[in-house]
């Protein structure tokens, strides 16, 4: 059972509760692609070698500027599947669930390239109903807004639960408030912040800009959590206030209460979101999604979206996933909105650490090695040293990272969040590591 979610912010290829993460960046290196953490880790410093595009402008156009050998963005989403689906352990067969935004003439492209690459393509469902349909909030009121953050442009999606079906009655695409364009506004107030305090800007050069970009998440994780932070580039330092950063989200916030029919309806926000300072104004009826509240709707839909054998159609409406769910299973314990934002993979708020699915130990069992660069250190003992205060460390039959700004798949980790097999942990100046299974 294997789902492929493409929304570009995180390409993630789910399988038994774990998943690969692979934001849609990609770097030219010589005649190499690299995708991913990795390249988005490296866009500043090389802007002329980058894209952050090709999946948002997925066409046969011809790319300009090139990059590389790919003709078009279908050669790059075309490389960046085959990278993900090897990366993952090449399952047979993926279903893809795909942005509400995404048009047909797309869809079909996105369809043709799957399929000449190395998996079948099983089923093909809208991302925001899959998710909405799992949503507890949406099954209460029948109406909610998903508010979809992808890199270059939010998608208000209104959701409406009507006869038994649910399915998104209107899509508004915002693109002032795209992932990337909330935090360079993040990134702008911080660096005045250091001009002030400092006359040091971290983005004179592209190696400090990116050092700063690199810290992002975390430095943001921390103004939610405290509400200022002391914020460090190439030894420079400055106190940075969420206060001071409050108006990133401003643009964002004005788009919804425009497209949104009234104010009391719930708003589901996708992970990333909650960490942009002034997201809070929006009140008591935003709620987060879990980092897997797309796996957690699939295992309960999974019979309404595969379609073995027969002709692939977008699934566009799904009953609610209540009405689908065995009398012992609890919806508690797999959908609830008001789930850690930070964690791409973590369960509910209130979940304990060692309360992980069984299926998700299971897979994390798999991993035996932790990778720097070209060393692969065995997962034994208790403690494994990474480098730079960075730590591993096994808790309860899983392995647990430590460290002051570390992150897990692009996002900041949750105190003992579990890790699984394909995760990649950025390590400051360590560089990357990620969690594989070497076999004998």
């Amino acid at each position: 059972m294997t789902i492929l979610d493409c929304r570009d912010t995180q390409i993630s290829l789910w399988q038994e509760g774990s998943a690969l993460h692979s934001p849609g960046f990609v770097t030219l290196e010589g005649s190499e692609y690299h995708f991913g953490q990795v390249a988005l880790e490296q866009a500043r410093l090389r802007p002329r070698d980058s894209n952050s595009h090709f999946w948002w402008q997925l066409s046969t156009q011809p790319l300009k500027p090139a990059l590389g050998a790919a003709r078009h963005t279908a050669d790059l989403v075309h490389s960046h599947l085959r990278h993900i689906h090897a990366t993952a352990g090449a399952p047979a067969s993926l279903v893809l669930a795909v942005p509400e935004s995404m048009p047909q003439e797309q869809l079909s492209l996105l369809l043709g390239v799957a399929q000449a690459s190395d998996f079948a393509v099983t089923g093909l469902v809208s991302r925001s109903v899959l998710i909405g349909s799992n949503s507890p909030a949406l099954e209460q009121t029948g109406r909610a807004i998903h508010l979809e953050a992808q890199l270059n442009q939010t998608i208000v999606n209104e959701l409406l639960l009507e006869d038994g079906v649910l399915r998104v009655v209107r899509s508004t695409p915002l693109p002032a408030a795209g992932l990337k364009t909330l935090q360079e506004r993040c990134v702008s107030a911080i660096a005045t912040a250091f001009i002030q305090q400092t006359r040091f800007d971290p983005r004179r050069s592209a190696s400090s800009e990116q050092n700063l970009y690199n810290k992002l998440s975390s430095i943001l994780a921390t103004l939610r959590e405290r509400g200022e932070a002391s914020v460090d580039i190439d030894g420079h330092r400055s106190r940075i206030t969420a206060s001071a950063l409050a108006s990133a989200s401003e643009r964002l916030i004005k788009g919804l209460e425009q497209s949104r029919p009234a104010p009391d309806i719930p708003i589901l926000l996708d992970p990333e979101l909650q960490l942009i300072p002034g997201i809070e104004a929006l009140g008591d009826v935003a709620s987060t999604l879990a980092g897997n509240a797309l796996w957690e709707a699939f295992t309960v839909q999974k019979a309404h979206i595969e379609t073995a054998g027969e002709d692939l159609h977008l699934i566009d409406r799904l009953p609610p996933s209540a009405l689908q769910r065995a009398p012992s299973s609890s919806p508690e314990a797999t959908s609830n909105p008001a789930s850690m934002p930070e964690a791409s993979e973590a369960t509910t708020e209130n979940a304990p650490p060692q309360s992980a699915p069984a299926s998700q130990s299971a897979a994390q069992d798999n991993a035996t090695h932790v990778l720097l660069g070209t060393l692969a250190l065995p997962l034994r003992g208790s403690e494994i040293e990474l480098g730079d205060g960075f730590v591993l460390r096994q808790q309860n039959n899983f392995w647990t990272l430590h460290g002051n700004g570390a992150l897990i798949n692009g996002m900041p980790g949750m105190p003992q969040q579990p890790l699984a097999l394909g995760d990649t942990l950025s390590l400051g100046t360590t560089g990357h590591g990620r969690l594989i299974r070497v076999q004998d």
